[in-house]
């Protein structure tokens, strides 16, 4: 998906200012309410996953991971949009950037674990819910499982 201007979506590394921002964001609007410490944000995945970033004037507004767990399968995780940012796309941007990088990587199956109150905008890009609402070990909050399975393209075939 392609954004209107002010925004625009970058690939960007660990050693990227904005990677920065991401962390403070994710920080932010995850943990920080937990008084987590911010280690949690640097699990098993981190470094070896791709990150793709919204930026709005030289600022990081939403954010997405994705990560290859292993048998062709992928996994989002971290997906934050900046609150004054929401319901302008940002996060069905985000989904469709890491669903294409998934299809490139040769996933077929992407899995990630949504907060229950995100689940219509993943509904609204694909997945479906797998199995019961649970709450997170890190927070107690509600997440739900969901998947998508990738079509293979004509050219895939």
């Amino acid at each position: 998906m392609i954004l209107s201007s002010p925004y625009s979506l970058n690939w960007i590394d660990t050693n990227s200012p904005f990677y920065q921002q991401a962390l403070s964001l994710r920080y932010q609007l995850f943990f920080a309410e937990h008084g987590l410490s911010k280690q949690i944000l640097f699990d098993a995945q981190e470094l070896h996953s791709s990150h793709l970033a919204a930026i709005c004037q030289n600022t990081l507004v939403a954010y997405g991971r994705l990560s290859e767990i292993g048998n062709n399968t992928t996994q989002i995780s971290q997906m934050v949009v900046c609150p004054k940012h929401q319901r302008r796309g940002l996060g069905s941007a985000i989904v469709g950037g890491l669903v294409e990088e998934a299809r490139v990587l040769g996933a077929t199956k992407i899995v990630l674990n949504a907060r229950v109150d995100a689940m219509p905008l993943y509904k609204k890009c694909g997945f479906t819910p797998e199995g019961e609402i649970y709450p997170s070990q890190t927070t107690g909050v509600q997440h739900i499982k969901m998947e998508l399975n990738i079509p293979k393209q004509p050219e895939d075939a």
